[in-house]
């Protein structure tokens, strides 16, 4: 349990300290630089840590060497001491287990939102906030399992309030979004979520006065026109004035959803950031249990408080069906945001995003297949555009590094991405 503590202990520390150099890299990527999330060996960043974190940190590789093999660290795995073949195999479960539970989210979300109980002939599930709520719950289940398994040390700086901004936006971001499934299609939703670059700088620029090289504007740009593009053709939104078009401004009423969704969900994630670069004591296992235990009560509340509770209860003890669909949901969700963890954490936020790139083009594939969407040329000329701009994105971050890793290959980095800015772009519940 001590090595334990010592090894977690480690993790945030590094942690911390590279959050922390990723300042000095969005200072440099705004000057011309290579990368906004890569850190930089400047003095900004030693200056950061004291003379015990600094030999902490030294340490971490031989701790993770000697670790990186025992069950009892389940979420470390130290590429450079493992062979080419289990690399790849841990790289292969990663890929398909986030494709699986995200892409089965989706389809979920879409058919319990949009589709009747019994279908064709019933009722429509238009408790939108208990889906919050269910997610939020779950999620406050897994970490604090993780908490009372992994034995983080409790940070001793923040003060209780400071989780509460992140989780009412956590929480309205996901409102906002399933909201936005009966206005609009779920392929423009799930296309939609890739502008979360956009609000996601524009909110680090106002709280964490961050910078961001020129190509990530230019990417967010070119995202914003495929979008427009895709949604003009196959949701048909106009974008000239009716007044009487109460079919066009129901469209509308989803774009705004979804920018909102966009707003809430770029503020929590700097927020998050925000706190990690003030409280070096703060682990991510802690803040997701306080942010989403703050989410379950708070959504709780507003359930009763809006006199949803017992008509969302009533409803899914009535169908069985749908009953089915929350347990596989919320295990999805759960599952999903461990694997998100695990991936970032020991293969890097590039390969994640190209993971997770795959996965909004199958979730859009088999929605179209299964709710019978009409893409026309137009919106498939659009969605090229999208993911053209994010593909070319990842290759920019991923320019001069070495993604993929195995033994006999050199030392493992020292650098690793911000967690929680490309968990909240990437994350949809």
């Amino acid at each position: 349990n001590e090595m334990r503590h010592s090894y977690l202990n480690v993790m945030d520390d590094a942690y911390k300290s590279d959050l922390s150099d990723e300042e000095g890299g969005d200072e440099e990527g705004g000057n011309g630089g290579n990368d906004d999330d890569e850190s930089t060996t400047g003095s900004e960043g030693e200056g950061l840590l004291d003379d015990s974190e600094g030999v902490q940190r030294s340490n971490s590789s031989e701790i993770n060497r000697k670790y990186s093999n025992s069950s009892s660290i389940p979420l470390e795995f130290d590429q450079s001491s493992h062979s080419k073949q289990s690399v790849y195999t841990n790289l292969a479960i990663c890929a398909v287990m986030l494709n699986l539970t995200f892409v089965s989210w989706g389809i979920l979300q879409e058919r319990m939102l949009t589709r009747r109980y019994p279908r064709h002939s019933g009722e429509y599930f238009t408790y939108s906030y208990a889906l919050v709520f269910t997610n939020r719950f779950w999620t406050l289940i897994m970490s604090g399992l993780l908490l009372i398994y992994l034995k983080p040390r409790t940070s001793r700086t923040t003060v209780i309030y400071e989780y509460s901004f992140p989780s009412i936006s956590n929480m309205l971001s996901s409102w906002c979004q399933y909201e936005a499934l009966r206005y609009v299609s779920f392929p423009a939703v799930t296309l939609f979520k890739s502008f979360k670059l956009a609000p996601v700088m524009l909110m680090g620029k106002l709280l964490g006065n961050q910078s961001y090289p020129q190509y990530d504007y230019v990417v967010a740009i070119f995202i914003g026109i495929g979008i427009a593009m895709f949604m003009s053709s196959t949701d048909e939104l106009t974008f000239d004035f009716d007044v009487y078009g109460e079919e066009s401004s129901a469209k509308w009423t989803g774009v705004m959803l979804l920018l909102f969704f966009l707003f809430f969900d770029s503020f929590t994630s700097q927020w998050q950031s925000k706190m990690f670069k003030q409280h070096r004591d703060l682990s991510m296992i802690e803040l997701m249990f306080a942010t989403s235990a703050f989410s379950t009560v708070l959504s709780l509340i507003t359930l009763v408080h809006d006199g949803k509770l017992w008509p969302a209860f009533d409803f899914v003890m009535r169908h069985t069906e749908i009953q089915f669909h929350f347990f596989v949901f919320s295990i999805c969700s759960t599952i999903g945001q461990l694997f998100i963890f695990y991936t970032i954490k020991n293969f890097g936020a590039v390969v994640f995003a190209i993971i997770m790139t795959t996965r909004v083009l199958i979730s859009i594939a088999i929605s179209v297949f299964l709710y019978e969407h009409k893409i026309t040329s137009t919106g498939f000329f659009g969605l090229v555009v999208v993911v053209a701009a994010v593909c070319y994105r990842i290759k920019r971050k991923a320019e001069g590094k070495q993604l993929i890793k195995w033994k006999g290959m050199g030392e493992k980095s020292e650098k690793e991405i911000e967690l929680v800015q490309e968990w909240h772009e990437h994350i949809d519940t």
